[in-house]
């Protein structure tokens, strides 16, 4: 019976173990891509996202609004990945590795999509 309380406590200490870990990868991810967005994405999208910036270059190409809700509609992974890597009407092409594109679009669907 101790045997078995013993294996027991240790199978759940394991878990709990790779919980946390897996947490602290998740939350490492989730700051590598806020940092990043804030490097390639911020001064087109803003913080919010919501590409709100009064000047005339913004109000003939304005930025997609992801802090709308609307503006995800039909708008999937794969789309952000291809928008990021190939550029898309006013927005440029952006030279980042997969990893990091991964980064971003984990970011933005966690903190901006509604």
């Amino acid at each position: 019976m101790k045997k078995i309380l013993n294996y027991g406590a240790t199978s759940v200490l394991s878990l709990m173990l790779i919980l946390v870990v897996s947490g602290t990868v998740k939350s490492d991810e989730y700051g590598a891509g806020e940092s990043l967005f804030k490097q390639n994405c911020q001064f087109c999208h803003h913080l919010k996202g919501d590409g709100n910036y009064p000047s005339t270059f913004y109000l003939q190409f304005r930025p997609k609004d992801f802090a709308d809700s609307d503006s995800w509609k039909g708008l999937d992974d794969n789309k952000i990945a291809s928008t990021i890597q190939k550029g898309k009407g006013a927005m440029p092409r952006i030279n980042l590795k997969p990893e990091e594109i991964k980064a971003i679009i984990g970011y933005m669907t966690h903190k901006l999509k509604n």
